[in-house]
């Protein structure tokens, strides 16, 4: 009879260490969805900046190849500025539930494989974008650096309104100097720039709809509704 108890209520235990995994589990996935379902409309955006700023590029491009001082630069100053700024594009991708499995060594909750390898992978493609959007960052500091020597300082400051919006001011304004081995310089960065943000969003495009996928996956295999 002692043998029974005992029996029983280890198998009751573990009956109820399962049931509070498994519930566990279907949180943390739960958790998980929502945090793809909010990456899905953030990856849009990043995506569409990725693009303006590709076709800017391009108008860049065309204004600065054959510009001098006596031609009008307002959009040569609105497109620099908008092409270096800080970590505009930037990929923040909503982790708050991977974060949670990785602190807590929680992965071993997640029962369903193809979910578990589907997670991992997810947030690989995420840190590959990262490191590629970092050396998108190095380009804009080189740009920001090179394109100096161009820019008059009273008119550089005339391309931001008050809400550090760019905006076209009504005067027009001109370039600092125009020499031609500096604006070359300049120019392969904003290629670098434009073809690595090409890229970049390709991935996100790809992310994004890979997100989709995995929505769709657990949204079967857990029954969420």
């Amino acid at each position: 009879m002692l043998f029974l108890a005992v029996t029983l209520g280890f198998f009751v235990e573990n009956q109820r260490e399962h049931y509070i995994e498994a519930r566990r589990e279907s949180q943390y996935i739960q958790s998980f969805y929502e945090d793809l379902t909010a990456d899905e409309r953030d990856l849009q955006s990043n995506i569409n900046f990725l693009r303006a700023q590709a076709r800017q590029a391009d108008s860049l491009h065309a204004l600065m190849k054959n510009i001098t001082t006596k031609q009008p630069a307002n959009l040569v100053y609105m497109y620099l500025r908008g092409a270096i700024r800080g970590t505009a594009g930037l990929l923040y991708p909503n982790d708050r539930t991977i974060v949670q499995l990785r602190n807590a060594g929680g992965m071993r909750l997640i029962k369903n494989k193809n979910v578990s390898d589907s997670m991992a992978l997810y947030y690989r493609e995420v840190e590959l974008i990262r490191v590629l959007s970092q050396e998108g960052q190095v380009n804009k500091a080189s740009l920001r650096e090179k394109s100096t020597p161009l820019l008059n300082a009273d008119d550089y400051a005339k391309i931001v309104d008050s809400n550090s919006a760019i905006i076209n001011p009504a005067e027009t304004i001109y370039l600092r100097q125009a020499d031609p081995e500096v604006i070359n310089s300049c120019l392969i960065e904003v290629n670098r720039i434009k073809t690595l943000n090409g890229g970049i969003a390709i991935r996100i495009q790809r992310l994004k709809e890979r997100a989709g996928r995995i929505k769709d996956f657990i949204k079967k295999e857990y029954h969420l509704k």
